[in-house]
């Protein structure tokens, strides 16, 4: 049985102190976060890494201030996560670079979960989710999941939004509408 851990943008931009939309809530969740990729590969189960991407010009900053430029800091992984990705791990850890909330929107996460018609690959037969944020990513890359009737499991232990109120609605929306497990 194929089971994938998606990590949702947990960025510097996001999760440092300095990044340039990063919330405490953000850095509360790391702890957890590392702990379940580090749980997820040592069972031999796979890691996909979303990164939030743009470019100078992207029509995301007419709403949020410019983040995660594409080959800057504030676009990195965490240290605390990219220290975990060794060669020994190198197989089983996929990074998806895209430049919308979903994780699925023009990016090749749909080929390497196997969902796409006739890729070959085998199709992923459980979903966790960690990352941020609840309302924003984490909900459209769950949604997406949702919608392609994959199981999909969120911990609420590591999701985290820089709105508290969203990020409660955000849960109970997946749960209740999406029907996905939040635990």
């Amino acid at each position: 049985m194929r089971r994938v851990l998606i990590v949702v943008d947990m960025q510097n931009d996001f999760v440092d102190k300095k990044g340039a939309l990063s919330s405490p809530a953000a850095r509360n969740i790391l702890p957890f976060v590392r702990a379940k990729v580090q749980a997820t590969l040592a069972q031999g189960d796979e890691v996909v890494f979303t990164l939030d991407t743009h470019q100078e010009d992207d029509a995301e900053f007419a709403k949020f201030p410019p983040h995660c430029l594409e080959g800057s800091w504030g676009q990195q992984l965490v240290p605390e996560l990219k220290q975990l990705l060794t060669a020994k791990v190198a197989d089983r850890v996929h990074m998806v670079e895209k430049n919308r909330y979903s994780g699925f929107f023009r990016t090749d996460l749909e080929e390497y979960l196997g969902l796409a018609e006739d890729n070959g690959r085998q199709a992923v037969a459980e979903v966790g989710l960690v990352g941020v944020c609840t309302n924003i990513c984490c909900y459209f890359t769950a949604e997406e999941l949702a919608n392609r009737d994959v199981p999909t499991k969120v911990f609420a232990q590591g999701v985290a939004s820089f709105d508290e109120e969203a990020h409660f609605f955000a849960l109970e929306q997946m749960k209740t509408v999406l029907g996905i497990e939040v635990v």
